[in-house]
């Protein structure tokens, strides 16, 4: 009798084992800490400013190449505010000023 038992028991184990580790493996570890998404790396931007061109009636300056005025974007940031020798950007939330670089270059 106790071998029948025994021999029940292993059998049991043997068929549904399988079972028991596909069920496993779809768990998921509730001592694994819950991760945050993983963050997409920002890259350093960069604002170089070549050229200020200001009158009575309207702003210009080249930032990186593009020809930009108050309230464009440039590189992920919006234009705030064209000064004669800066400009004060909105990079997101975060206000960046630059300058005008010596020589243009």
């Amino acid at each position: 009798m106790r071998s029948c038992c025994s021999m029940l028991t292993v059998s049991a184990v043997l068929l549904f084992a399988p079972l028991l580790t596909d069920a496993a493996e779809s768990l998921r570890d509730p001592t694994r800490p819950y991760s945050a998404r993983p963050s997409v790396p920002v890259r350093a931007v960069a604002f170089s400013v070549t050229a200020i061109f200001t009158s009575q009636k309207r702003r210009v300056a080249i930032v990186n190449g593009q020809r930009v005025t108050e309230g464009d974007r440039v590189d992920g940031a919006t234009v705030v505010e064209i000064l004669k020798a800066s400009l004060r950007l909105n990079l997101h939330g975060k206000e960046v000023t630059t300058s005008l670089r010596p020589g243009g270059l």
